[in-house]
């Protein structure tokens, strides 16, 4: 199978906004390690689209950014991209990373009974802090950092070849790190409780052995 990277970033809110300019890393990473990138942007980000692309490209690595519930992540406008016991035989085969409250719950274990090889989400809302006044240049909002950074580090851990549960650990390890700073200027922050939650609810399901290197 193709290294091929599909990134799903829809753009209509505040939240899908900070993914969206916050994933660019993540591109330009995948381009220069030379992995074919599928870029679904804001209206791009709908289901027709997301099924035909999945089917005639078949790429091993799936991110996806939007909203999400139990059973189900969205793309543009709230729309139903990917869902348990409807569609998620698409990710046969597949490492996901659903950047994503709750999926890892439900569609994250359904995922894998149909066959995909490494499912990483989140089994509750995923949480992140933003500044007001960086909202129109979020990448350098430094307290959305503190949370987009360690868990986009997933993907791009992926990216650089380490496997599934190693790329997981980095990514713990990155919230730690941060978490530690933040008690080392003001142990009463109240950003420390939301990282922890963010750190606590990451799941792995799946093959942790499973990497790009692997799946050629």
């Amino acid at each position: 199978m193709n290294k091929i990277l599909l990134v799903t970033r829809p753009k209509y809110d505040d939240t899908t906004y900070y993914l969206f300019h916050w994933t660019k890393k993540v591109i330009k990473l995948a381009d220069k390690k030379g992995i074919q990138i599928l870029d679904l942007k804001e209206k791009r980000a709908n289901r027709k689209e997301f099924e035909s692309i999945m089917l005639k490209k078949q790429p091993l690595l799936i991110f996806l950014n939007g909203h999400g519930n139990v059973d189900r992540v969205t793309g543009q406008n709230g729309e139903i991209l990917i869902k348990t016991n409807d569609n998620e035989v698409l990710l046969k085969s597949k490492i996901v990373y659903a950047l994503s409250c709750k999926s890892g719950k439900e569609l994250g274990h359904k995922s894998i009974e149909k066959g995909a090889v490494a499912y990483i989400g989140y089994d509750d809302d995923f949480i992140f802090y933003f500044e007001d006044n960086k909202v129109s240049k979020p990448l350098d909002d430094k307290t959305a950092k503190l949370f987009i950074e360690p868990s986009n580090y997933v993907i791009e851990s992926l990216l650089k070849g380490h496997s599934v549960g190693v790329s997981c650990q980095r990514s713990r390890q990155l919230y730690k790190k941060n978490i530690q700073k933040l008690l080392s200027i003001d142990s009463s922050s109240e950003l420390i409780p939301f990282l922890i939650w963010d750190m606590k609810h990451q799941v792995c399901l799946g093959d942790k052995e499973g990497a790009l290197s692997k799946n050629k």
